[in-house]
């Protein structure tokens, strides 16, 4: 999976763990912390449990600074993704 291609699911899946409150296009958009976008520990909760059930990634959650914004989270996964991740 490209890095464009994780970035769009994630902000896909995340839109999706907040009940859509939050669009993946503002998501998408968005220069600030998800925090800022007002997204809560649940709807990261629910974000991990996607990514570990669907991309088949085992997080690191001791180390919490991946999951600060989109582009964090998309850099420390596309490390862990494997290219058909997501299909």
């Amino acid at each position: 999976m490209t890095e464009p291609v994780l970035r769009e699911w994630l902000a896909n899946a995340l839109a999706e763990c907040c009940d859509g409150e939050v669009s993946a296009r503002r998501i998408l958009d968005a220069d600030c912390t998800l925090a800022a976008l007002g997204i809560g520990s649940l709807a990261l909760v629910r974000l991990i449990d996607a990514v570990e059930n669907e991309l088949e990634v085992i997080l690191d959650l001791d180390d919490d600074s991946w999951f600060r914004d989109l582009d964090s989270m998309t850099a420390y996964l596309s490390g862990h993704v494997s290219p058909d991740a997501g299909r």
